[in-house]
């Protein structure tokens, strides 16, 4: 889906709170030298001329300047924008400071193939004119290199960055400004090369004179062929431990890393792309791991920002009004975690603050979880109170907006205030109770009249209940809503309204056939969506085998046992992507396969029971292997094929054959159980399952394999039976 950032401009929180202490650590770079260009008057040898020889002339002496002048490289990456405000204060720090001669900034882009550097200009941009690493060459050695960067990029794990190093370093000053605080330069690519103590006894000395010290005794003897680069932060004791190094102060050591620029940077290229082909952390592992190594301050920032949009102004919004001592470095931890990725496309002109990030899949759900309720709702009025005074909107008519059906608002607010629509339903729906409630109503605005719940028809059923005997011991009128598909040549698709709620996923021990793959059990909040009236039947499969192809070929005719009103069977999962595929590219809106979660949400439909039906089932109440009895019910019929749909009495949500029949696709990879499954009603996958999941029994399967919470254990995706089928579900809002 297409978003529009939201257009909100906060002013930044400082970045660099120690200003004046960083001014005091770079005194010792203040020396002076005499200017090669510039002269100014020699007063005491101007008067011993006219005194001994009476020439009247001026004396002229050369100038003194500062000795040295400063590059500064900020290397552009996709975390560059994370960087901004510190990036713009310490500009402003060693313009102003007076300790260099001349402060010019410049741009480094590395790719695979090219670095080129971009002069910035008066205005603030980048020239577009690239210039080679060599333009900040000195013959004199006097230009000091500060590359800025949080050395993570892909020029700095495929050690594309080596060769600049090694130029800069063998015939200049070259020093790192690595904007990570130290403890989490690990994580980085400094984290593979070697800690080295540097010093100097004369001012000024291109890096390949320094006098190296292993930081650990035990290190090996370094490589001719390797670079020695201070690498400092922006903290006071380590900046002036740094100036007093360049400047020849003595015995004083600053930190440094020795890199081995002899390795072939195309062998490390292959090897960090193997790392990236792994498969990518799930949700749980992402938010451990960041709880684990993150600081008390960025783990409590990420919490609130799971409540927002992520953009860096609404991040600058939470500091200043939730967390007012949190400091730049912080939003770095979290945006650095994994736990993000960007949503909006970024080139090299992109405006930062017009950036959009979201959280991976699951990410979020879990962070709100972890933050009082009151905190997370605290979060959500300040960022609608900001937003609706951007957009010169009362709260109130703001809210309002935020509740109008997506048709009903047909000027430019619409595209700024839907996201952000979205995203609070998103968050309010793991809130339960009136959250809930509220996160339904926000939820059904997205939706297109022609799928809203308040515009589609309704449709009465009977729900049963049944004891342990599988007597009916309840009968129960209910009402759903729904929408008609139309399929073309007569055949329709009818599409269940799903409400939003919460329930507890999986089995207890205690429940007859339940196995460790049901748990732990967890609640889980299900947004509202629309699932198939039945599973898809044979003349549906017709109708959208038809359709144009997308990725595969559909076979029209499937299907072992025969009718039109029968599920259609002996389709991959791959097939049923397909179809979900089609039937999208037909309509316009996304259909798709529903997610574990919602599959057994649906089924249960409030119910708590095995079954929906309550405790075992009848093959009175579906088409499953009646030999086999699950209670103290009696033994059934045993039909031995399909039944046409529709034959048995539905759930409380007006579904039918959610029990037996045939088992039905889900879009979910298969996990061994619950341990880290998303607790929001998303899919659950990774990139490295062969088998997806298969939910509701069938017609050849024993009873306990037709419960709510039985989840199939063996189906490949690529495998056909005669009794697996599936329905499609449908997200409420604009797809």
């Amino acid at each position: 889906e297409s978003r529009e950032a939201i257009p909100i401009k906060v002013p930044a929180a400082v970045a660099l709170r120690n200003s004046l202490a960083l001014g005091r650590a770079l005194r010792p770079l203040m020396g002076k030298v005499p200017s090669a260009i510039e002269t100014i008057l020699d007063e005491e040898a101007t008067v011993y001329q006219i005194a001994e020889s009476n020439i009247w002339l001026p004396v002229l002496k050369p100038a003194s300047e500062r000795w040295l002048e400063l590059a500064l490289v900020v290397e552009k990456t996709s975390s560059t924008a994370v960087w901004k405000q510190t990036i713009t204060e310490l500009q402003n720090l060693v313009k102003h400071h007076g300790a260099f001669r001349d402060v010019r900034t410049w741009e480094l882009r590395i790719t695979e193939t090219k670095v080129n550097l971009f002069p910035q200009t008066s205005t603030g941009c980048y020239n577009s004119t690239p210039h080679p690493p060599q333009v900040l060459i000195d013959p004199k050695k006097q230009r000091l290199i500060l590359l800025v960067s949080d050395c993570i990029s892909v020029a700095w794990r495929r050690q594309l960055i080596h060769p600049v190093l090694e130029l800069w370093g063998r015939n200049g000053l070259l020093t790192i400004l690595q904007l990570l605080p130290e403890r989490l330069w690990e994580r980085t690519a400094l984290g593979s090369e070697t800690l080295v103590q540097l010093h100097s006894i004369s001012p000024g000395v291109v890096n390949s004179r320094l006098i190296v010290k292993p930081w650990d005794e035990d290190d090996i003897e370094f490589k001719s062929s390797s670079v020695n680069v201070p690498v400092i932060t922006l903290e006071p004791y380590p900046l002036l431990a740094w100036s007093q190094v360049i400047a020849g102060q003595g015995n004083v050591t600053t930190v440094g890393f020795n890199f081995d620029v002899s390795e072939d940077p195309q062998a490390q290229r292959r090897a960090v792309d193997g790392e990236l082909s792994q498969p990518q952390p799930e949700a749980s592992a992402l938010v451990s791991r960041f709880r684990a190594t993150a600081s008390p301050m960025a783990r409590r920032l990420a919490g609130l920002m799971a409540a927002a949009p992520v953009s860096l102004p609404v991040v600058q919004l939470i500091q200043q009004t939730l967390l007012p001592k949190s400091a730049q470095i912080h939003v770095a931890e979290v945006f650095m975690s994994g736990l993000l990725h960007s949503i909006t496309p970024i080139d090299q002109d992109s405006n930062p603050d017009y950036i959009e990030y979201d959280f991976k899949p699951g990410v979020r759900g879990l962070l709100v979880d972890s933050v009082p309720i009151s905190k997370t709702v605290s979060v959500i009025d300040k960022v609608s109170e900001f937003i609706a005074n951007q957009l010169g909107l009362s709260v109130k008519e703001f809210e309002a907006y935020l509740l109008k059906p997506a048709t009903a608002i047909n000027d430019d607010l619409e595209p700024k205030i839907r996201p952000f629509a979205h995203l609070k339903a998103q968050v309010l729906g793991r809130l339960g109770g009136e959250y809930a409630r509220l996160a339904e109503e926000l939820l059904i605005s997205e939706t297109p009249t022609s799928a809203n719940p308040s515009e589609l028809k309704q449709f009465s059923f009977e729900v049963v209940k049944v004891n342990r005997k599988g007597e009916i011991i309840k009968r129960e009128n209910k009402q759903a809503s729904y929408f008609t598909q139309d399929l073309g040549n007569g055949v329709d698709l009818e599409m269940v309204y799903i409400p939003a709620g919460r329930f507890l996923m999986g089995s207890p021990e205690s429940e007859r056939g339940s196995n460790y793959s049901e748990r732990p059990q967890h609640q889980v909040t299900i947004p509202p969506f629309f699932l198939g009236k039945y599973p898809v039947t044979q003349g549906q499969w017709r109708a959208v085998a038809n359709l144009p192809k997308i990725n595969r070929d559909l076979k029209p005719d499937p299907s072992s046992f025969k009718g039109e009103n029968r599920p259609v069977e002996q389709v991959k999962w791959f097939d049923a992507v397909e179809f979900c595929d089609r039937l999208s590219d037909y309509t316009g809106t996304e259909y798709r396969l529903p997610s574990e979660a919602e599959w057994e949400y649906a089924c249960r439909a409030g119910t708590t029971t095995p079954f929906h039906y309550g405790e075992t089932i009848t093959s009175r109440l579906a088409n499953y292997d009646g030999f086999h009895t699950y209670a103290k019910e009696a033994k059934g019929e045993y039909r031995r094929e399909t039944t046409p749909v529709g034959d048995f009495p539905p759930n409380g949500f007006g579904l039918y054959d959610m029990h037996g029949n045939v088992f039905e696709w889900c879009g979910d990879a298969f996990h061994d159980n619950y341990e880290g499954a998303p607790t929001d009603g998303s899919l659950w996958n990774n990139n490295n399952h062969h088998y997806y999941c298969l939910r509701g029994g069938s017609w050849d399967g024993i009873p306990w394999y037709c419960r709510s919470a039985y989840r199939n254990l063996y189906s490949a995706r690529d495998i056909m039976y005669d009794d697996v089928g599936f329905r499609v579900a449908r997200g409420v809002g604009r797809t």
